[in-house]
């Protein structure tokens, strides 16, 4: 959900089922919230400071801010209705032409002593959310002391503890050697920017016996790496220079570094066997697809990918 603010507006239209529960429980005093239409009985379930202001404030002033009170009820709903979904233990938000706009549910409530937690589910077409009211009680009455959206803490427990399985060590592999081909690319076009990327990856391999490096031997990768197509950990690699570089050096003009575009493509050898993802790097990223299809431009980052 993208606008929290509307959890206001539902707080006092949530109709709580009453049965079994005690008239003074804070799924009780939500449920006095959504029901009434005096409000001094929304006053009693402010924050003490907020009653207390409103309690010492002059009589035609504080009148003014207990109407206003009910027109929030109104406002914050933006027209909407609550009602009792069919054979569930949830509630619809319906807006004015008769359409449901989401669903509310109480999903858990948490009392010690005189304080109180509850958990709230609010399901819409922008997804679903949780939030947590929190409560405490006051005399005969639970106040809400505030509410907000909750979110969840991955402590990376399931990780710690996650053996990967050898598609999954086989995807990790494939993502290491496009790392590692595409930062050798790179240097070779930094070192060489007349040439740009190169056409093959031969070129990135070390040079024989005394040699220095040298356009033809780069010296930046093991040859192991730069067959074409090369074939390692059930993935198949394949590298494509898309477009030549364009370096222009004229004389008082400051050099071009145009090192061209590039396609490297790491796809299962068998798909869901060997790997469940292939992999699309570029001369300005990584991309992955679950598909059985070769990866493109417009697939998400590998980190982006759920």
């Amino acid at each position: 959900m993208k606008k929290p603010w509307v959890l206001l507006g539902l707080l006092p239209g949530i109709s709580l089922p009453m049965r079994g529960m005690q008239a003074r429980t804070p799924q009780a005093a939500l449920e006095e919230i959504a029901t009434t239409e005096k409000p001094d009985v929304l006053v009693r379930h402010l924050p003490e400071e907020v009653q207390k202001r409103i309690e010492i404030l002059p009589t035609p002033q504080k009148q003014q801010v207990m109407e206003k009170l009910l027109a929030i009820k109104v406002e914050q709903l933006d027209g909407c209705t609550i009602r009792r979904a069919d054979g569930v233990e949830a509630w619809e938000i319906i807006n004015q032409q008769g359409e449901i706009k989401g669903k509310v549910k109480l999903a858990n409530a948490f009392t010690s002593g005189l304080e109180s937690l509850l958990s709230l589910r609010f399901e819409s077409s922008d997804g679903a959310q949780m939030f947590i009211v929190a409560m405490h009680l006051e005399g005969d009455d639970w106040r809400i002391d505030n509410f907000g959206a909750w979110a969840s803490t991955d402590l990376g427990l399931r990780k710690l503890v996650h053996q990967p399985t050898e598609l999954e060590k086989n995807e990790a592999a494939a993502q290491e050697a496009l790392r590692m081909i595409t930062s050798a690319l790179w240097n070779y076009a930094r070192r060489f920017p007349r040439i740009g990327f190169p056409v093959h990856l031969q070129v990135l391999t070390g040079a024989t016996g005394d040699e220095d490096a040298s356009e033809e031997h780069a010296g930046l990768l093991d040859a192991s790496i730069t067959h074409e197509p090369l074939v390692k950990n059930g993935y198949e690699f394949r590298y494509t220079l898309t477009r030549r570089g364009n370096f222009q050096s004229l004389a008082g003009v400051v050099p071009t570094f145009d090192p061209g575009d590039f396609r490297i493509t790491a796809s299962p050898t068998e798909f869901g066997k060997t790997g469940s993802r292939n992999y699309l790097a570029t001369q300005n990223g990584v991309h992955v697809t679950t598909e059985n299809r070769d990866a493109t431009d417009d697939d998400p980052e590998p980190d982006d990918q759920g």
